[in-house]
């Protein structure tokens, strides 16, 4: 649900598709069978990057599973699946060994033996002494709930971790827990998951998403003032270009009131657990500010560095107007061109992001020499306060770069992403399937 406050937001959900439960009275052992639809660089405490439909084949989910025999769930034992290790290959969900539905101890419905399906996204095997990211699995003493202890570290980029629910489900704040694949019986469909994300996102994107009119760019995106005017317009061979050379998203070391933030040391963690029963994340203790930093350059970005997109980059002494790139548009652009280590906010937190832009404005003009062009480089910065941070959110900032000034505007919205669905429920997106809508809400001028 879209929130209306004084920031922009795109979504991002990863789609699933949903199970069938059925008994048959086939003796021939039926394999348990695995989809899941979300998805680069992956590390032992999980891959920092964000997790959307492309990676997941990529990374792969790891999955719990509890046999209960002819009983409801009523606690994880992980007696049939521990961390189960699914990737995508070729056209399926593959893992190993493989495991077997159980059969009716007397071939009817009635006693039908059940297992019950928990999955989180990356999949990891955590080292023992892992200091962040995803550290490790338990089963919770008081609930009986199989756990993900994830942990948050200053000055590193961080983890996305998506949790794993039954595809088709409704889910509220107040019944999140009956979207989970639990008590599932022999069946030759597909156990299939949507995915969520547990925790939140600023900015990001990549080049190439906005399409042709600009009106699909989401993340850290720019775009010239609407209501400016200059001669001949903006990127045009003959009017005004404005190219990029850099752009900073940091922490601000003072709120907006100019009171100075104290945040975590450098290298401190902070810890929480995703429930995957309940699908929700805690932290475990009071949350501290933890400092982020990631520039875009306009060359060959240095490790942990980003990229900005071709279009907009500025170009070192151009020879002539024509060489300079088209540059910012009326219409909003992404502004990387390909997004590494992107910004993961922990919940609960309330960031202020200061946001340092510079840029050079030319102007042709067939008075001015050889070059036939004004040039007049600019850094400018910008804060934004944004309010208490809500898991699966993805917060987007907007640029917005006028004649005589630059604004900033933000949004947020629910991290839902469309993309395919397993419309025949065949575990494989493919021809036969349909493909969904990304929804996009273009932030407002402040």
């Amino acid at each position: 649900m879209k929130k209306s406050i004084f920031f922009a937001a795109l979504a991002v959900v990863v789609l699933g598709a949903c199970t069938k439960n059925e008994v048959t009275y086939n003796t021939t052992p039926e394999a348990v069978a695995f989809g899941g639809y979300s998805g680069r660089t992956i590390t032992k405490a999980g891959a920092t990057i964000d997790m959307n439909l492309e990676n997941l084949k990529t990374e792969g989910f790891g999955v719990f599973a509890t046999y209960s025999g002819t009983n409801d769930y009523a606690e994880a034992t992980n007696d049939f699946m521990y961390n189960q290790d699914v990737k995508y290959s070729g056209s399926a969900w593959t893992y190993s060994p493989i495991k077997y539905w159980p059969n009716p101890t007397n071939g009817s419905s009635a006693d039908a033996q059940k297992v019950s399906f928990f999955a989180y996204a990356p999949y990891c095997q955590p080292a023992a002494t892992e200091e962040f990211g995803i550290m490790g699995f338990e089963i919770d003493g008081t609930t009986k709930h199989n756990i993900v202890n994830y942990g948050f570290k200053s000055g590193v980029p961080n983890v996305d971790l998506l949790w794993g629910y039954k595809q088709g489900a409704t889910l509220t704040d107040t019944n999140i827990d009956e979207d989970v694949n639990i008590n599932l019986t022999r069946t030759a469909e597909t156990v299939k998951f949507a995915f969520r994300h547990s925790l939140s996102k600023l900015a990001g994107s990549q080049e190439g998403d906005p399409g042709t009119d600009g009106t699909n760019a989401n993340g850290l995106i720019i775009k010239a003032d609407p209501t400016a005017d200059p001669t001949n317009g903006f990127a045009t061979d003959n009017g005004t270009k404005i190219t990029v050379s850099k752009i900073v998203v940091k922490s601000a070391e003072k709120d907006l009131n100019d009171n100075t933030i104290t945040y975590a040391a450098d290298g401190s963690v902070q810890t929480g657990k995703l429930d995957l029963y309940t699908g929700k994340f805690t932290l475990d203790a009071a949350v501290e500010p933890i400092k982020f930093e990631q520039t875009l350059v306009a060359g060959t970005p240095a490790a942990g560095e980003n990229e900005l997109a071709d279009n907009l980059k500025e170009v070192a002494s151009p020879a002539s107007f024509a060489a300079v790139n088209p540059g910012v548009k009326k219409t909003p652009q992404n502004v990387y061109k390909n997004e590494v280590n992107p910004i993961i906010l922990i919940p609960g937190s309330k960031p202020v992001v200061e946001v340092e832009v510079t840029y050079v404005v030319r102007t042709y003009d067939e008075k001015l020499g050889t070059k036939k062009f004004s040039e007049v480089p600019q850094t400018v910065y910008g804060k934004i306060a944004f309010p208490e941070i809500e898991s699966n959110k993805k917060y987007n900032i907007c640029i917005i770069i006028g004649l005589n000034d630059v604004k900033f505007a933000a949004t947020v919205d629910d991290w839902t992403t469309g993309g395919p669905v397993d419309t025949n429920g065949d575990g494989v997106i493919d021809a036969n399937d349909t493909v969904g809508t990304v929804n996009v809400y273009l932030p407002k001028n402040l």
